[in-house]
């Protein structure tokens, strides 16, 4: 019996040092390999989802949202909309403009699973709250405590609120409320106060029970668990490639690292991000290798987009750009998009018709679905199966 408590009490003890000394996996842009990977060696499915013309969309923030049967984007001019899996036309919620219950902000956004309601972060710190059925519900602000709200997630029926850094005054990095907006935690900064001309990147992400945080201001993506205990999951390697917390004149910000995107499957970190050129990074977790793919900046009107990816391999189709993940039974999905113009445009090409893809047949079958579609039609949604 002695034995065994002993033996408990040194496997605790020994678990405990080996978290305490749990080596981060590292992200240097500096210096990685231009190695590149194609997307069957990561992937084995792909599937085209057509959104319907019901409400004729432009430019799609990279913020969507794929939840149970349904998609969420946040749409340029025209607001937060759902679609189901079959790509149809769901509603709109709420409606953008200055009158009691609309939004003027709307990019960022998150949503409930469990009771479908939808809330937004809108300009001046107030988050609005949107039933299931698409209408105001209600809303709320943290005047003193989070008056720079830079993003907003909600993870298991609680909203968390992460602020901006560089300005002064900012006490707390993150808050989290009830959905009602009452405060039940509050996280204070462990930076030191500085303020800054740049407001930098943030953003979240969640993989597993966990709901991760990162900005460009800090070394370490935080892991924040159910207990809201916080850990770190991946290293952002310091030195003069960040941006400076200071006020200080920069004629070229492509000197500094600008992170678009982080997120994590089971076998890779995934980062978009600019330093001296625009690249998707993918991690591997296991043997710590990365893989490179450059990307390119497309101006659309008021608007850019980064465009680029994976080699698609699978079927011949455009590069993949993944820009969500999501998992269901079992089975880990990115999410990507691809404009209309940009698929037939790579269809009717003659890279496309002298390719020769692992999957001759889904290459038929990509080439049939861009015949029919037609020069109004919306985006399409694409969605990768990981292995």
């Amino acid at each position: 019996m002695r034995f065994s408590i002993l033996f408990i009490v040194f496997f605790i003890a020994c678990s405990c040092c080996q978290k305490k000394n749990k080596v981060l996996i590292e992200f240097d842009p500096r210096y990685l390999n231009e190695k590149s990977i194609k997307l069957s060696e990561i992937a084995d499915d792909i599937s085209y989802i057509i959104l319907d013309d019901s409400v004729p969309i432009g430019f799609i923030n990279s913020n969507i949202r794929y939840i149970s049967n349904s998609i969420f984007f946040s749409v340029l001019d025209i607001g937060i909309l759902e679609y189901n899996r079959q790509g149809e036309f769901k509603k709109k919620i709420g409606s953008i403009g200055r009158g009691p219950g609309e939004y003027t902000s709307y990019v960022d956004f998150t949503v409930d699973e469990k009771s479908g309601t939808v809330y937004i972060r809108d300009r001046g710190g107030i988050i609005i709250a949107y039933s299931e059925m698409g209408t105001y519900s209600r809303s709320f602000s943290l005047p003193g405590i989070a008056d720079h709200i830079r993003t907003i997630e909600l993870k298991d029926s609680r909203i968390f609120v992460f602020n901006y850094l560089q300005f002064e005054g900012v006490k707390y990095s993150w808050i989290v409320l009830d959905t009602l907006g009452n405060i039940i935690y509050k996280k204070e900064r462990s930076e030191a106060m500085f303020t800054s001309e740049f407001s930098g990147s943030y953003g979240t992400y969640k993989y597993k029970d966990k709901l991760a945080y990162w900005n460009s201001y800090n070394d370490t993506v935080v892991s924040i668990s159910p207990d809201l205990n916080t850990d770190g999951s991946f290293l952002i390697t310091p030195g003069e490639h960040r941006l400076p917390k200071s006020e200080v004149e920069i004629s070229d910000l492509s000197q500094y690292l600008h992170i678009r995107q982080i997120f994590e499957t089971n076998r890779f970190f995934i980062i978009t991000c600019t330093y001296k050129k625009p690249s998707l990074v993918l991690i591997d977790k296991k043997d710590k290798k990365s893989y490179l793919s450059f990307l390119e900046v497309e101006r659309k009107g008021i608007t850019s987009d980064i465009v680029g990816g994976l080699e698609n391999d699978f079927d011949g189709g455009t590069k993949f750009m993944p820009k969500g993940y999501f998992e269901e039974n079992g089975r880990e999905y990115l999410i990507g998009l691809v404009e209309l113009f940009t698929l037939k445009t790579h269809i009717a090409g003659s890279e496309f018709k002298n390719i020769i893809p692992k999957y001759p047949a889904r290459k038929a079958e990509l080439e049939s679905l861009a015949d029919n579609l037609k020069d109004t039609d919306n985006p399409v949604l694409v969605l990768v199966r990981l292995k």
